[in-house]
């Protein structure tokens, strides 16, 4: 006898609905694979009622997972959260228990870039019949833009005027900035690239495998890169080119505002974990004060 399919759970049903509205909203593929799951683990864990999930239930499906690394036990808090939230704006939920809960700490990550001299070395290893891709990761190391917005920018997008090039760029919360490529062997990769290809319109870096011409896909681009750091004896991941570039501006005097306009950040706070001043440069940014105290101090 065939078994009669259950339908789902309200608690399933409530997630989607909660998804549907977070791709609405534009939250990145990344975000919504994280919820959706995370939600649907806990969906599975439990199978009460909305209304009666509280902290108790919440703290037993934490305690399944203290052995995760603290990064990600606080993913789960935060979909966990975001969604309790949801429900709680909606009035679907009198209470957020989620309010109640202690959330994990994390250590303020320290600054991971490497010095540019390991960086060439692996850029030096993509062959010369790779234009594609000894351009992409130069574009990513000398601007320091996100893999993500670098993977999505499309030709209409680059401005080749002469001793002025720029990219636009959208990144984090469909926020848009012009990148300015200062770096004359980039310039140069770039307009050789287009004249290759014949690119007028459409993705940059595009995925010729199947011959569809769309965008090369993340996956694809973390594991060219860590082939090549193979390769060339050099640990270094993709994520490490902005830590890398952000850093090399700090230490050539570049401001904190200059940076955090050209990474994307929304907040000052993100870019100082980003940068980290060399002894050297902090060194002769305090000699350099106490000149100019003596200089007026004997004028």
């Amino acid at each position: 006898m065939d078994e009669t399919p259950q339908p789902p759970s309200p608690l399933l049903e409530t997630i989607q609905y909660f998804l549907a509205e977070l791709r609405h909203a534009n939250r990145s593929t990344h975000t919504l694979r994280a919820y959706a799951t995370d939600l649907q683990e806990f969906a599975h864990f439990y199978s009460g009622t909305l209304h009666h999930i509280d902290t108790q239930i919440l703290r037993e499906f934490f305690n399944q997972h203290t052995h995760l690394s603290p990064a990600s036990r606080s993913r789960k808090q935060a979909s966990i959260a975001s969604f309790l939230k949801w429900l709680y704006l909606h009035e679907i939920i009198d209470v957020n228990p989620m309010q109640r809960m202690q959330r994990v700490k994390l250590e303020t990550p320290a600054p991971k870039g490497v010095p540019r001299q390991q960086v060439e070395q692996v850029l030096a290893v993509i062959p010369r019949s790779c234009p594609r891709n000894a351009l992409l990761f130069r574009l990513i190391f000398e601007t320091g833009m996100r893999v993500s917005e670098a993977l999505n920018i499309h030709v209409q997008e680059v401005d080749l005027t002469l001793d002025d090039e720029r990219i636009q760029v959208l990144g984090k919360g469909q926020r848009q900035r012009t990148l300015l490529l200062d770096d004359p062997i980039l310039v140069q990769q770039l307009k050789k690239y287009l004249k290759q290809t014949s690119y007028t319109y459409g993705p940059l870096f595009r995925a010729l495998k199947n011959g569809n011409g769309g965008p090369l896909r993340y996956q694809s681009a973390q594991e060219l890169w860590a082939k090549y750091c193979t390769q060339a004896g050099i640990h270094c991941t993709l994520h490490q080119l902005r830590h890398t570039h952000a850093t090399e501006l700090l230490n050539d005097g570049v401001s904190l505002a200059t940076i955090r306009k050209r990474l994307g950040h929304k907040s000052l706070q993100s870019t100082l974990r980003y940068a980290q001043q060399s002894d050297a440069t902090a060194d002769a940014e305090l000699r350099s004060r106490r000149r100019r105290r003596n200089r007026q101090a004997n004028s």
